[in-house]
């Protein structure tokens, strides 16, 4: 009788590795890398790529040229900031936390509320938004086309001058180069690397029914990119993509973020009004605060303070140790 119980035993771990196998191998694919999409001819190429660099570094965007596009969106954070708010030109307070650029190729639209549909065009709003840059795309590239590097580059690149086109367009080749996908979780779902107990643990919250949280960061890039409210206030100073629409059925509604790298992106939501990890995974087990549009997905999860704690650690396993050091 107890040997049969060791058989029955057996036979059931080796049902829950097949079982675990097939999900695991199912995940695997939806993280496999995604095409990205661009412009036939704004194709990627080494001098573009070179072009945008320099001028994603340049602070020649701002009117008093005081700040470029990395001041705000810092490479060894993820392209993202370390503050609340980041200050545009003349200290101007800004009035979003500043959003990861890492893999923006792949995002179907643009900005917290989603309400630009291009790379290209994203980039003329922090240039003329007054408490970013308060520019003018025009005056700038007057400005470089009295810069002979900026001129010989944009004529290999392009065959034109550094105007509006070339600008955007080289902008948006160089962050569609921000790549990443070498964390600790890719690593573990190509068989390099195993997760500790607790990470594995906090991954079956993640993709399972108790967290249900890949309901919103499912996919490569853990987000659906959902347009959505989280609950996070009764009441917004943001209006979110309301601002664009004009639409009460957007108030307070905002792109739902990638998770990836979220260990070196803080602090969090579109106000960066929460400085932890732990702080974030609590808002979400509490079931968030009531609002007229907050999302159904929105209730309270009753985890555990271990099953919290294993959450978070396997958040941190999405961390791109890499691509932030690169």
């Amino acid at each position: 009788m107890k040997k049969k119980g060791v058989v029955i035993g057996i036979l059931a771990l080796l049902l829950f590795s097949c079982l675990l196998s097939k999900k695991t191998a199912f995940i695997s694919k939806e993280f496999s890398l995604p095409e990205m999409v661009y412009e036939t001819e704004n194709q990627i190429t080494k001098e573009r790529i070179a072009l945008g660099k320099k001028l994603f570094f340049d602070p020649v965007f701002s009117i008093d040229s005081s700040i470029s596009c990395a001041s705000c969106h810092k490479p060894k954070y993820a392209f993202s900031d370390t503050v609340k708010f980041s200050p545009g030109v003349f200290n101007r307070p800004g009035i979003r936390n500043t959003p990861s650029l890492m893999n923006i190729g792949f995002h179907p639209y643009f900005l917290r509320e989603g309400s630009v549909p291009t790379i290209e065009m994203q980039a003329l709003i922090p240039i003329q938004e007054k408490n970013e840059f308060a520019h003018n795309i025009v005056e700038i590239s007057k400005k470089i086309q009295q810069i002979p590097e900026y001129v010989t580059m944009s004529k290999v690149a392009y065959d034109r001058e550094p105007d509006h086109y070339v600008i955007t367009r080289a902008l948006g080749v160089f962050q569609r180069t921000l790549i990443s996908k070498s964390s600790k979780f890719d690593s573990y779902m190509d068989g390099k690397v195993k997760l500790t107990k607790s990470e594995k643990n906090g991954m079956a919250i993640f993709f399972g029914e108790k967290g249900n949280c890949s309901s919103c960061h499912g996919g490569f890039n853990f987000t659906s990119y959902k347009l959505t409210n989280n609950g996070l206030n009764e009441n917004y100073e943001d209006v979110g993509r309301m601002r664009a629409t004009k639409d009460s059925a957007d108030l307070s509604i905002f792109k739902t973020p990638s998770l990836r790298n979220i260990e070196v992106t803080s602090p969090y939501m579109h106000d960066g009004s929460m400085v932890s990890i732990e702080e974030v995974v609590s808002h979400y087990n509490s079931g968030g605060k009531n609002h007229v549009n907050k999302d159904s997905l929105i209730k309270p999860l009753h985890l555990s303070n271990s099953e919290k704690a294993d959450l978070v650690l396997f958040l941190k396993t999405l961390t791109d140790e890499a691509f932030v050091e690169n």
